[in-house]
């Protein structure tokens, strides 16, 4: 995900895969639209932001980091994702 590849809709978009490249909460599906915006996420980014403090870390921080220094925090928040529910929405 932090590479913009796989299940977000703005790339499968790209390939023709899916028609709409916008989240259901109307903004493009970016990774970044993801990690920091998306309002279906809010619990779970929550979530994930009072882990990475927890481990005396800062927020909001680059994707770099989320992949090097909070590589398990971050997997656990990908795979909380249900991309196919997300998906249906706009299909």
């Amino acid at each position: 995900m932090v590479t913009g590849h796989g299940k977000l809709r703005s790339h499968l978009h790209i390939f023709g895969i899916t028609h709409n490249p916008k989240c259901s909460c109307e903004e493009e599906e970016t990774t970044n639209h993801l990690i920091f915006h998306s309002k279906i996420l809010c619990n779970k980014r929550n979530e994930m932001i009072k882990q990475i403090k927890n481990t005396c870390g800062n927020w909001p921080t680059m994707n770099e980091r989320l992949a090097n220094d909070y590589l398990q925090i971050f997997v656990k928040f990908v795979k909380s994702i249900d991309f196919q529910t997300c998906n249906d929405t706009l299909l």
